[in-house]
């Protein structure tokens, strides 16, 4: 009886981790890499085919998504303004995860992609590039995930940046412009 009984626990261990953004093998991952899986995991399975009414700005803020510049932001103006831009922005994530669905999408860190164009901003020259005004444009591949569907998992969608000490999302969009890359993050609207 407690055979079986051990028989049917480690099934449901296997089974609850391989559903949906559970597949992968984690075994060169960094503590902080599996904490940040784990965080978007558990967005994912927050905002899966969900009514905009049905998330919580709230808990989206306080658990999943780096907004704290935003909302201690004192121009009160420019904080409503990057709020409403959230929403927009933040349906091109939810829209991802609901078109392909949790069971077929799943991510890594970045660093397994070096043979791949979706690392070119993440190569270590570029990560040194600076624009006319000084600032970075590229980032190191710390804290960055690609995500892909299980089936392709050789072909990333895209990237998602996360923020270190919080490992809470923080950009989910990388724009290409004039040859620069850079994430796009609430701080920049």
């Amino acid at each position: 009886m407690k055979t079986e009984m051990q028989r049917i626990l480690i099934g449901l261990i296997l089974l609850t981790t391989s559903l949906g953004f559970g597949q992968n093998n984690t075994e060169n991952w960094t503590e902080n890499d599996k904490t940040q899986y784990i965080k978007l995991k558990e967005l994912a399975n927050y905002v899966y085919k969900k009514e905009k009414t049905e998330i919580s700005k709230d808990s989206l803020f306080n658990k999943y998504i780096f907004f704290n510049y935003v909302l201690n932001d004192t121009v009160s103006e420019r904080r409503e303004r990057r709020i409403v831009a959230f929403d927009t922005l933040f349906y091109y994530f939810k829209k991802t995860v609901d078109s392909i669905g949790l069971e077929n999408l799943d991510a890594k860190p970045v660093r397994f992609y070096k043979n791949h164009k979706i690392y070119e901003p993440f190569e270590e020259e570029k990560t040194k590039l600076e624009t006319v005004g000084g600032e970075k444009m590229y980032t190191k591949d710390n804290n960055v995930f690609a995500y892909y569907r299980k089936e392709e998992p050789e072909n990333p969608l895209g990237v998602l940046l996360f923020e270190p000490e919080t490992d809470k999302l923080r950009a989910w969009i990388m724009i290409n412009q004039g040859g620069y890359r850079y994430f796009l993050t609430f701080s920049l609207l």
